[in-house]
């Protein structure tokens, strides 16, 4: 096969606050017309930098990439894209690389078919404008065309892939690099997204896609392994040196055994609130810091706790590591309730059951790092006297600060101090981690590696608690809990309207009403006057129309299907007039929290962002539904 795309030495080093990092260490490897390459490593070991290289949206530190593209005289003139103007690099982008993103990066107020339309990049003098039919034949070519005119939010994760595939293929590019593109969806459907890959390999077009699944290794045409910002080929060097970093823990986690071995089998959760409520009293009064809450955790989560200062996240935490007593109600772990323990009791359970990670380190000044991580086990008499160091030391090693292991808080990092915080309330292997602001006073790359030892402790079955003022975190997170003046809002309500305020969010949260309809069971019948706006907490509802020759609504072909965290009614309540569709509950049922039309209303008209979102999702629904009519 003709070569595409050349990688000679490239070097990719970002300055920090600390010493220089190098992402990406004298890389080399060729890119062959018509191959599906993967590229495999685990979290930060340089993958997505390596995308930023070959897409030419970061600049390399060194080294050179170089563009092969046969003309139309059978001559195949070499490209340096790395030495191109932003401008030049912009065009060439746009005319020969197609990206597509784990995440989708769909625009949630066009159209699919409008979203094709877009250019990936505005630069250049390539054609900004695709016709509607040329993204009609794409959405075709990915087999979804007949959502053509439904707004992102009306579909499934897989189904917006497949959009983001056929935007990727808007300029006919020699290249489509695709970035943990199954990253977010079931393996049933990534599996459809790889079909659909090999389908596009077959008709000659060249992929490069990035992943952390292994599994995906013999689906590859060609396959190369990055770690630590060194590429190889696994074939040739089946055992990498990863001993540079602490980003890969997987060599070490013997020390953790998995949490999940004694709970799977039970029906207990790893952490239960029932009713808990907690009043502080003191010169100027109470103050009610937690009201009424119920929380309910599983073991193998990494869930996020969210609010504003002073909204009860770290009375919440004190609660669930038994250190504050409650006012009122219970806290049960892994099925026990820990404030019938005396204090002496619950400090040893604690030690044993819970590992704390605070934002300031809370590392003994006078002690190494390696006796730092060893003071939980000394505190509850674990392991072997003898064995202690040696746990302690594979346990920096797996948060890669072994070489620094006999050196003092004080000689180190920040960064490396919060990593040796985490070693520490690993000692005596928990199986609840709870994490106040961990990340909260390190730089980016730190707080990556801090969050992905997050993620790979949750997928051992361990719960993981974090608290945490930083957004994006959240969209790491199983689960993301929202705390409002000490109460918790409700999650469908945080998921369909994000754009209010959270006391607004705890308004709605405490007049929606809760239903449960069965499979099939009618919720809105067309025609009728709607007084609720509906928000889907479980199962799903299917939108129909009626048939044009029988009259009667079609349920073999939905308008949509809309599940967990959509909505529907907004149309009817923002607009005016009678239900534009029937709903009914599909074959697994749905529960509902549904909110009054006069609180809607108010809702909608005190935050301007929402009446603008909720405003253009209730036209593009009234689009679609005509269009269905008119097709019909």
């Amino acid at each position: 096969m003709n070569v595409i795309l050349q990688l000679k030495d490239v070097i990719k080093t970002y300055t920090t606050s600390e010493d220089p990092f190098t992402a990406l260490d004298k890389v080399t490897f060729d890119i062959h017309q018509g191959e599906f390459l993967g590229i495999t490593g685990k979290s930060g070991a340089g993958k997505t930098t390596l995308l930023n290289m070959i897409a030419g949206v970061s600049e390399l530190s060194s080294g050179s990439i170089l563009f092969h593209h046969a003309s139309g005289n059978g001559e195949t003139p070499t490209l340096p894209i790395h030495s191109l103007s932003e401008d030049k690099l912009a065009r060439w982008r746009g005319e020969n690389i197609g990206i597509i993103f784990q995440s989708f990066e769909l625009m949630p107020t066009l159209s699919l078919l409008e979203n094709v339309m877009l250019p990936p990049d505005f630069s250049g003098s390539y054609k900004p404008i695709i016709t509607r039919e040329k993204a009609m034949q794409l959405l075709d070519l990915v087999e979804i065309a007949d959502h053509a005119n439904k707004i992102p939010a009306h579909i499934s994760g897989g189904q917006k892939q497949r959009v983001a595939i056929a935007r990727a293929l808007v300029n006919d590019p020699n290249i489509i690099i695709a970035d943990e593109p199954t990253g977010n969806l079931d393996s049933v459907t990534a599996e459809t997204i790889i079909q659909l890959f090999e389908k596009l390999v077959a008709q000659g077009k060249t992929i490069v896609m990035v992943t952390h699944d292994e599994g995906f290794a013999n689906r590859f045409t060609r396959r190369l392994r990055i770690v630590d910002g060194v590429v190889s080929d696994p074939l040739a060097n089946p055992e990498p040196n990863s001993e540079k970093s602490g980003t890969h823990h997987h060599r070490h986690a013997h020390i953790l055994k998995d949490a999940s071995d004694a709970r799977q089998g039970s029906d207990q959760s790893a952490i239960v609130l029932r009713n808990v409520d907690k009043i502080y009293e003191g010169a100027s009064g109470k103050f009610h810091a937690l009201k009424s809450v119920d929380l309910q955790l599983s073991y193998g989560q990494f869930i996020s706790i969210v609010g504003k200062s002073g909204c009860g996240k770290s009375t919440l935490l004190n609660m669930v590591t038994g250190i504050d007593h409650p006012t009122s109600g219970d806290v049960l772990i892994g099925g026990e309730n820990i404030y019938k323990k005396s204090e002496s009791d619950r400090a040893l359970w604690r030690g044993k059951n819970m590992g704390v990670v605070f934002q300031f380190f809370q590392l003994l000044p006078t002690l190494t790092l390696l006796e730092n991580t060893m003071l939980p086990m000394d505190f509850c008499d674990l392991y072997p006297f003898f064995e202690r160091p040696a746990r302690a030391m594979e346990l920096l090693r797996l948060v890669g600060l072994e070489e620094q292991a006999h050196k003092l808080p004080t000689a180190v990092s920040s960064g490396q101090q919060q990593q040796a915080a985490i070693a520490r309330a690993l000692a005596t292997d928990p199986s609840i981690i709870l994490a106040d602001e961990p990340t909260g006073n390190l730089d980016s790359r730190t707080a990556e590696a801090v969050l992905n030892l997050f993620e790979d402790l949750a997928d051992r079955g361990k719960t993981v608690l974090i608290v945490t003022h930083d957004p994006s975190i959240t969209q790491r997170t199983d689960q993301t809990i929202i705390l409002s003046d000490g109460e918790i809002i409700d999650e469908s309500v945080a998921r369909a309207l994000p754009f209010l305020s959270h006391p607004q969010m705890l308004a709605a949260t405490k007049q929606a009403k809760r239903v449960t309809i069965p499979p099939g069971g009618e919720i809105l019948q067309l025609g009728t006057a709607v007084d609720w706006f509906y928000m889907i907490t479980s199962g799903s509802v299917d939108i129909l129309v009626d048939d044009p020759i029988t009259g009667k609504h079609n349920t073999e072909a939905p308008l949509a299907k809309l599940g967990p965290g959509q909505f529907f009614g907004e149309v009817e309540l923002t607009k005016g007039g009678h239900s534009i569709a029937h709903v009914i509950a599909s074959t697994d049922g749905v529960e509902l929290a549904q909110l009054p039309r006069e609180l809607f209303i108010k809702l909608v008209e005190g935050s301007p962002l929402t009446r603008k979102s909720m405003n253009e999702i209730a036209d593009q629904r009234v689009l679609e539904n005509r269009g269905t009519e008119v097709k019909g």
